[in-house]
């Protein structure tokens, strides 16, 4: 694979950064990851403006127009001969030395798809007083992701698939990397963006694809102890898209999940 490195297409085993960059010294930066299929980045637009929304409440300026990111980003696509994978925009602070400067670092990593899961997955309920989770506001997607990948780690010791955390008040949030939707009497719920959450692209897709197919959408706070009460539940993100889940003690036909799963991957592929 091939990367980009402030204005260079390296070799990942060349690709090196500052020691004094503040994304490194501080966690001072923010990232988008995107999904490219048949070369295409999907909902490229709704990426990058979170994005400048972002570099705007985070105070990192940077050169770069929104075409010339998108080119950075055609570019590291066609370097390296993917047609579809994964895309991860980088922009950090920069060096701590030049403060006052527009010294923002701009990276990008790309990576194939890993396997999708075509079965529904496991997931397991976190409290979030056991791990480090940082939120913002206003919501940014910050580089700050050490409650998260702790979570994730545990999971995977578990042989569990993704985390759901839940707030102190017992009120369900959002999983470790994904959102969480459920669905109870043609409902489609997920966490409201008022806890704290990142409004996901996939999540907003998803949203509009479920009233198109005539189900109410409510976001709103769901009490963790009535989870068990509903008749489906799947977690989104931008690499899996849409995937059905379970938890021990509970089950479901997926039959509305299904139907948005299908239209999603349409969207998708007709990007």
């Amino acid at each position: 694979m091939k990367y980009y490195i402030n204005g260079k297409y390296v070799k990942e085993k060349d690709a090196k950064i500052s020691i004094h960059d503040m994304g490194f010294s501080y966690g001072y930066g923010i990232f988008e990851t995107m999904r490219f299929d048949e070369k295409k980045i999907f909902a490229y637009a709704n990426h990058i403006n979170r994005l400048y929304n972002g570099l705007n409440i985070s105070k990192i300026k940077i050169n770069n127009s929104k075409s010339q990111i998108l080119s950075i980003l055609n570019k590291v696509i066609n370097i390296n001969n993917l047609d579809s994978g994964m895309l991860k925009l980088i922009i950090t602070k920069g060096k701590e030395n030049d403060l006052g400067k527009i010294n923002s670092s701009i990276f990008v990593i790309i990576k194939p798809f890993y396997e999708i899961p075509k079965i529904p997955v496991k997931v397991l309920y976190l409290d979030e007083k056991e791990f480090p989770i940082i939120r913002y506001n206003p919501a940014i997607k910050s580089m700050n992701y050490i409650g998260n990948i702790m979570a994730k780690e545990h999971c995977k010791s578990m042989n569990v698939f993704e985390s759901v955390f839940f707030n102190r008040d017992k009120i369900v949030t959002e999983c470790a990397m994904r959102n969480i939707f459920f669905i109870k009497n043609k409902v489609l719920y997920t966490p409201s963006l008022d806890l704290g959450i990142l409004a996901g692209i996939m999540r907003s897709v998803i949203i509009d694809i479920a009233r198109d197919l005539n189900l109410e959408v409510n976001e709103c706070k769901i009490p963790l102890n009535q989870v068990k009460l509903m008749d489906e539940a799947f977690i989104s993100s931008t690499g899996i898209g849409l995937v059905e889940c379970y938890w021990d003690n509970w089950k479901s036909d997926y039959h509305y999940s299904k139907r948005i799963k299908k239209e999603l991957f349409n969207r998708i592929k007709n990007n």
